[in-house]
């Protein structure tokens, strides 16, 4: 989940005065976050709010990963597949081993999925072209993590439409 857009309770004003306004992208806090800096949001009376979901390879890099909970979530998974693998290390490789690897991942991912932390799709996958003989005798074997978090909606926009058609529809 994002962080951004979270009330941070305690806090009664920021050192430095930052202008705010969630629809207008020229305000102090929007021109930050165009160039991947995080700051506060305070406006509307909503109270004192983290405000700013990109990392600071934003604007240069604009793919997903630029996203901070996104990178939170691949290094989470990341770690968290590192530490479920332990149980298999030092046994001997063989076809039994690369399956309960695999599966043991996917029943994790598949776990992250039903909570709404992965997208549908996210998997763990053995690619016998990335597991040579020679890697393999050397007691190597590689794994694809192939995952995506939901991205946030930075942005919500509203398109308004006057439609003279509904004017008959006065009663």
């Amino acid at each position: 989940v994002s962080s951004s857009n979270k009330i941070i309770q305690g806090t009664t004003g920021a050192e430095i005065p930052l202008s705010a306004d969630s629809s207008d992208p020229t305000t102090d806090v929007n021109r930050l976050n165009e160039v991947g800096i995080t700051t506060v949001f305070n406006a509307f009376g909503t109270g004192i709010r983290t405000w700013g979901n990109r990392n600071s390879s934003f604007p240069v890099n604009a793919a997903a990963d630029s996203f901070s909970n996104i990178v939170r979530i691949s290094d989470i998974v990341d770690e968290s597949l590192e530490l479920a693998a332990m149980e298999f290390i030092d046994r001997p490789i063989n076809q039994a081993l690369v399956d309960v690897i695999r599966e043991s991942g996917n029943r994790f991912i598949r776990s992250l999925i039903a909570r709404g932390a992965l997208i549908e799709g996210s998997r763990i996958v053995y690619n016998k072209e990335d597991n040579t003989a020679e890697q393999l005798a050397s007691g190597q074997i590689v794994f694809e993590r192939i995952i995506m978090g939901p991205t946030p909606a930075e942005r919500i926009t509203y398109k308004s439409i006057l439609d003279i058609n509904l004017l008959p529809n006065l009663r």
